[in-house]
């Protein structure tokens, strides 16, 4: 039993020593490779780094360039009248595209849900003339009129009709009507 541990033990070290030796050959490859890299790399670097500064300001002056994008302070209060566009079409001062800027803060300092636009009465009010309130009801709805006894056609009329939704209760007992397919 020793024997078969001293054995596994020893192919482990041996597995452990072959890793290493193959991510050493792979280092190894990775520094011939950075350093063919670094090989085909420009030699010279500029002389001074602000040399490529001035050079684009320089060419800028020429070009009218400016990393700013807008003008100075001064120089946009003093320029309130005319034009607003040049005539390549960039703009000359700057400009709002709103009539006004209350009208702008009206729009961003204003609750996100829809105010009401009339009150409960004029609803009603509305409501009432286009005929969509049913008027009535109330103590009065509950009371039924009496039927003339002396008219016998109203009587049998109501007889019949009492008769019917006796019979129509008998037929379908309460609580047997739409099941949700449960018998």
């Amino acid at each position: 039993m020793l024997e078969h541990d001293e054995a596994s033990l020893r192919d482990l070290h041996l597995t452990h020593i072959a890793l290493c030796t193959h991510e050493s050959f792979q280092a190894l490859e990775s520094l011939v490779m950075e350093m063919q890299i670094l090989s085909d790399a420009p030699t010279s670097l500029p002389q001074n780094p602000d040399s490529q500064e001035d050079l684009r300001r320089r060419q800028g002056a020429r070009n009218d360039y400016s990393e700013r994008l807008d003008r100075p302070l001064a120089e946009l209060l003093t320029s309130k009248t005319g034009p607003i566009l040049d005539k390549s079409g960039r703009p000359l001062r700057p400009f709002t595209l709103l009539d006004s800027r209350q009208r702008l803060q009206q729009g961003v300092f204003r609750p996100d849900h829809n105010l009401p636009t009339m009150s409960i009465d004029e609803y009603l009010e509305e409501e009432k003339r286009r005929g969509g309130i049913i008027e009535g009801g109330g103590e009065k709805s509950g009371i039924r009129p009496q039927v003339d006894e002396d008219n016998y056609e109203k009587l049998d009329e109501e007889t019949m009709k009492a008769r019917t939704w006796d019979d129509f209760k008998d037929d379908n007992p309460r609580g047997s009507g739409n099941t949700l397919n449960r018998g």
